[in-house]
């Protein structure tokens, strides 16, 4: 299992640091530790998630990781492109933690 963070800003104005603290703080209370970071710095939510780094990550995920972000509009602007990414999350396995919304993807009645 690898636990992810995953943040993004639209802008160069814009600071991730404040995403990090939640989503560290939420890892924490799940005993959970970040191994990796994924940072889509001034990059669009409305851009194809296969045109920012968050599209690597989908590629590289397996089942029991774990995705950890600030809120659901983090991984994308449109309610079809964000229920795709979690979606695929679903079927390879994989959780979705959200700080903000405190939605959780798994494996779970809610979930599915």
């Amino acid at each position: 299992m690898t636990v992810y963070g995953y943040l993004r800003v639209s802008t160069d104005r814009q600071d991730c640091a404040n995403q990090k603290i939640g989503v560290e703080n939420l890892a924490r209370q799940r005993c959970l530790c970040i191994e990796r970071w994924i940072v889509d710095d001034g990059v669009s939510g409305a851009k194809e998630p296969e045109k920012r780094k968050l599209g690597a990550l989908l590629k590289k995920i397996r089942s029991g990781d774990v995705i950890i972000c600030s809120e659901l509009s983090r991984l994308g602007r449109k309610l079809f492109m964000v229920m795709s990414i979690l979606e695929h999350c679903m079927k390879v396995g994989a959780k979705v933690l959200t700080v903000k919304d405190g939605y959780e993807l798994g494996d779970n009645v809610q979930s599915k």
